[in-house]
């Protein structure tokens, strides 16, 4: 039951004699049309509300998204995998999977640092040191990082220590 349905089932409001001080029942039926207390609005509210599937518009405008490894989430409505990780580990997987994180590229878009190369002479991006660091490189890189299996998450410890 919605606002106007409560409305409409309660009794009207007690009035009072401002001479007398008294409580006066003003009605007891149901309230029909409530008196209004300010201007009726040009565009009401409550008027243009439609139904809406809101986990149906959440996902076509996931996939409509132009972002960075969004293939890897194939239904935004529930938890990744490694949400139950530590928080550290859980930051750092999201930088991964955003490709914001600390590593070379970045630091310099940043203005953090004077060069954007990796100990291993490449541009460092967050990319290169799962996928073509001979220093860093997970096998099966991003997909198998996004899965974080045993193997992924000590990866993660690692590479985060």
């Amino acid at each position: 039951m919605g606002w106007c349905g409560v409305r409409m089932c309660t009794t009207t409001v007690l009035g009072c004699k401002a001479s007398q001080s008294v409580w006066v029942v003003v009605s007891t039926e149901p309230t029909i049309n409530p008196p209004f207390l300010r201007l009726t609005s040009r565009k009401p509210l409550l008027l243009d509300l439609q139904p809406a599937d809101i986990e149906s518009r959440w996902k076509h405008n996931w996939k409509s998204a132009q972002m960075v490894n969004s293939h890897l989430v194939c239904n935004p409505t529930i938890r990744q995998p490694g949400f139950d990780l530590p928080r550290q580990q859980w930051s750092l997987l999201n930088r991964f999977r955003t490709e914001q994180g600390h590593c070379g590229a970045c630091r310099r878009k940043w203005r953090l640092a004077d060069t954007d190369l990796c100990p291993c002479g490449e541009t460092q991006t967050m990319s290169h040191i799962i996928e073509s660091c001979p220093l860093t490189k997970l096998n099966e890189s991003l997909s198998r990082l996004h899965s974080a299996d045993e193997d992924a998450v000590s990866w993660l410890t690692n590479y985060g220590s």
